[in-house]
């Protein structure tokens, strides 16, 4: 997409000439509009957002900079190049106050102009790579990641049009370009975000199409391959886009009840109770935030026969296991785990086992090489706890040492550790503060917090007796006798 300029001139010629000018030139890409006056290019900001206004200063009824410091205010990303026959110092302390980018005396110069234009493009593209690097935090990070560092000028300037459709699909990266660029073909704006084997197309257009449209427009551009959809309105853009987690959870279990063989009306009816319920309580347990027998109370609904039931824990479970780990498994895997124990479930108590079993199957069909990576990963991450378990340490921060997922991270580790992150950081820290205080009796309870990442006394005397059921001056009086 190129850098959407607006002209404004009231003389003709000189309009004309500089429309002919820049269309001309190859340097930068740009999309060109023009106007004869300033109430003119007023109306024309209602539907086309410019990114640089080319404006005369000296036109009738509405001066130039009169026009533009209207456009600012509720424009304040818009760029603007002003062009005058002559130099006025009011004018020019009124330019100051807009930001206004450059001032330009006619005739103009072209390679001035050029120039000043191919500096704004990639400051746009800068502004642009950053603004989709926070939706890609959001789609792939979740609640570690605020929605509200997103601003409505952000996303209004990457996203002009209405209408959204996020799209996910098991694709690798640079297969996912090639898609990204037949989706291009069809719609005004398509960005694409990957992690691991996992791609999620955001596409935004301006004209509304049915989901049944874009459904088969979709499956004869990916070529069969399997694809979850969600369609959503951008009428509340700012809202739309930082609540993206929700569409994206939502294409997720398309996705996965695409693959399932079960009828349309039941694929419709567990997509909707899972709309209302979000991936969320799914997501917990894998992170062991939850426990499989609470998680099942609260999917199981008692009104709706056994195979509703599992159908909707088996999609939320390997939606969040998707969303949160970022890898997809092969259609034929799921396929083959569906199949293999949709017999098996009767009731909650062999619902819990066939959560629990498949809680399992994902670590266990990593390929020995895949486990052994993982098993080093585990044991850098407990160095680089043993090594800082001192000082103030959160999971994002181990995970990105050993560059992993960091819900992945808590979920292999605690199956390989046997322990949550942070009941392993615990015991490392009160280790060591046992060896502390037997090495060194004098020291206060004080020291002896600060020294094992502590920030105060109490909380250390009530994280220590929780754990042994002594006080720690109990527990060194002890450790005297006992020697």
């Amino acid at each position: 997409m190129g850098l959407k300029v607006l002209l404004v001139d009231d003389e003709y010629i000189v309009l004309k000439g500089l429309e002919i000018m820049l269309g001309e030139q190859k340097e930068v890409a740009l999309e060109l509009m023009t106007a004869m006056d300033a109430v003119d290019a007023m109306e024309k900001m209602d539907f086309w957002q410019p990114d640089v206004i080319i404006a005369d200063i000296n036109m009738p009824e509405v001066d130039g900079l009169t026009m533009l410091e209207e456009i600012y205010r509720g424009n304040p990303e818009c760029k603007f190049i002003i062009v005058s026959g002559y130099e006025d110092q009011e004018y020019l302390k009124r330019a100051l106050r807009l930001h206004v980018a450059d001032y330009l005396t006619k005739p103009v110069d072209k390679a001035c102009l050029i120039h000043r234009l191919k500096e704004i493009g990639e400051e746009k593209q800068t502004k642009q790579q950053h603004t989709l690097l926070k939706i890609r935090l959001l789609l792939f990070s979740g609640e570690r990641f605020q929605p509200r560092e997103l601003t409505d000028d952000e996303i209004r300037r990457l996203f002009p049009d209405t209408y959204f459709a996020l799209c996910t699909a098991g694709v690798f990266s640079p297969e996912a370009e090639k898609l990204r660029y037949r989706i291009a073909a069809y719609f005004d704006n398509c960005y694409m975000f990957s992690q691991n084997n996992w791609s999620v197309f955001l596409i935004n257009y301006s004209v509304r199409i049915s989901e049944e449209e874009l459904r088969s427009l979709l499956e004869e551009t990916f070529s069969g391959m399997a694809c979850g959809i969600c369609l959503f309105n951008g009428e509340n853009l700012g809202a739309g886009i930082r609540n993206i987690t929700l569409p994206y959870q939502t294409a997720l279990c398309d996705l996965v009840l695409s693959l399932l063989p079960v009828s349309q009306s039941m694929k419709e009816s567990t997509a909707e109770r899972i709309t209302e319920r979000t991936l969320q309580p799914a997501v917990k347990v894998l992170m062991f935030e939850y426990s499989i027998s609470d998680y099942i109370n609260t999917a199981y609904d008692p009104g709706r026969d056994t195979p509703f039931n599992f159908l909707l824990v088996f999609t939320e479970a390997l939606a969040a296991y998707i969303m949160i780990a970022g890898i997809y498994l092969p259609p034929e895997t799921i396929l083959q785990l569906y199949r293999a124990q949709a017999e098996t479930v009767h009731d909650k108590k062999t619902l819990s086992l066939f959560m629990e079993k498949t809680l399992n199957f994902w670590y266990d069909s990593f390929t020995p090489t895949e486990q052994e990576q993982y098993s080093s990963k585990i044991a850098m991450a407990c160095g680089y706890i043993d090594l800082h378990s001192g000082q103030d340490i959160a999971l994002e921060q181990v995970a990105a040492y050993i560059s992993i997922n960091p819900s992945y991270l808590s979920y292999i580790f605690k199956k390989e550790t046997g322990s949550t992150f942070l009941q392993y950081l615990t015991n490392i820290r009160l280790q060591k503060a046992c060896r502390l205080m037997a090495d060194n009796p004098e020291l206060s309870l004080d020291e002896v917090a600060a020294r094992t990442g502590y920030h105060s006394a109490s909380y250390f005397h009530k994280i220590f007796r929780g754990k042994f059921g002594i006080s720690p001056r109990q527990w060194l009086q002890k450790e005297r006798n006992c020697t």
